[in-house]
């Protein structure tokens, strides 16, 4: 062999050592390395609350801050301000400045979607509010009508939704945020990077609005259609499966205070739709998850496709030819329990994370919650019937 073949071959050879020299230390270097940073989300949402707890008076940021605690954190309801005493500070006490750093809070937190469905149904409440109290000034109350009425009427409205920060964003890896008023308890999570965005509870009334110059305006538009479009593909030999009652509860039924009250799975499993009808199960899913910002909702996708989206259900009560009737559905996994019920131009939805709403297993805490709208509501009614006999 000639001394420049001789050269080149040891050439080669030490340039070989040297990549793969480089490739070990890459590798070792990455072993070593950080944590993957944070996400967008949780980026974007903690300098947003960061924001706005500068924008505050002192006074006002002890009254919105609280400690990241469970029983801070599962202190929400979807109930009239009258019934429940909601915890930070109301939008009514915010200057305009303020309101701005809320919102910008709120689409650091959200998409596009899920801002304007969240903000949506904060206006309707107002319209709502103002609707029952021309109709109680100009007609009175109706015969065997609430005795609180008037109050509940009255307590409708974007001012009397709630904002409240748990633990310091700027401090802590870990801290939450809660949105609550009428028809609303938006709880969003940050642990070490992470966002969770559960649970999502969100309702309207009326759905549509009927009159007006924004008539046919609605803040839940998809949130039926999907569901009804999904149960519309069903053949009648998967209907008999996925219709599990006949009875409409006036509620969804892993509401707050009820958690994991739903000990099984019951419908028609993913596993035997055809392939068109799990396409619309997707569809449905993505409806209420992509409510969350882009990283936050395809993260929680990809937890719905590790535990198989064969395993999810699809149950459904009351009728099923009429839109406008009410109805209730339900899809049901090991990472995602999505509800609808709906009564005339009236709905409630839910939808949450069975193995990590409020972050549970990320922070490894188990979370229950304590609160039951419905018996704090009796007990309010009870309470204001006896103040005023």
């Amino acid at each position: 062999m000639s001394s420049r073949s001789q050269t080149h071959k040891k050439a080669r050879s030490i340039a070989l050592v040297a990549i793969l020299t480089i490739a070990a230390i890459s590798a070792g270097a990455q072993d070593r390395a950080d944590p993957p940073p944070a996400s967008v989300s949780a980026r974007q949402m903690t300098s947003a609350a960061a924001d706005f707890l500068t924008s505050l008076s002192a006074a006002q940021r002890e009254a919105a801050s609280y400690a990241f605690s469970v029983s801070n954190r599962t202190n929400w309801s979807n109930t009239p301000v009258f019934v429940h005493d909601r915890p930070g500070l109301l939008f009514a006490d915010l200057s305009d400045a303020q309101r701005q750093a809320a919102h910008r809070l709120l689409r650091a937190s959200l998409s596009s979607q899920g801002y304007q469905k969240i903000t949506g149904v904060m206006r309707l409440d107002r319209i709502h509010g103002d609707r029952e109290l021309a109709r109680l000034e100009h007609e009175g109350p109706e015969e065997g009508a609430r005795p609180y009425f008037q109050e509940e009427a009255e307590s409708f409205g974007s001012g009397s939704y709630a904002i409240a920060i748990f633990g310091n964003p700027e401090r802590d890896s870990d801290w939450g945020w809660l949105l609550q008023g009428h028809h609303m308890g938006a709880s969003f999570t940050v642990s070490g990077g992470r966002t969770g965005f559960t649970p999502l509870f969100l309702g309207a009334t009326p759905l549509v609005l009927e009159r007006g110059i924004h008539a046919g305006w609605s803040a839940l538009s998809h949130e039926v259609t999907r569901g009804v479009e999904l149960m519309e593909s069903l053949t009648d030999e998967q209907r008999r499966v996925a219709v599990v009652s006949s009875e409409v509860p006036n509620d969804v039924l892993e509401g707050v205070g009820r958690r994991h009250s739903l000990a099984e799975q019951t419908g028609l499993k993913a596993s035997a739709m055809t392939p068109a009808q799990r396409r619309l199960l997707r569809v449905l899913v993505e409806e209420y998850v992509r409510n969350a910002d882009f990283d936050a909702a395809e993260a929680q996708l990809d937890f719905i496709t590790d535990s198989g989206w064969e395993n999810l259900s699809f149950a459904w009560i009351g009728p099923t030819g009429d839109r406008a009737a009410p109805f209730y559905y339900r899809v049901h996994g090991d990472r995602i329990l999505i509800e609808l019920t709906q009564r005339p131009n009236h709905v409630h939805t839910i939808v949450r994370d069975p193995a990590n709403d409020y972050g549970e297993a990320w922070l490894g805490q188990a979370y229950a919650e304590e609160y039951s709208a419905a018996d704090r509501f009796d007990m309010a009614v009870t309470a204001y019937e006896a103040e005023n006999e």
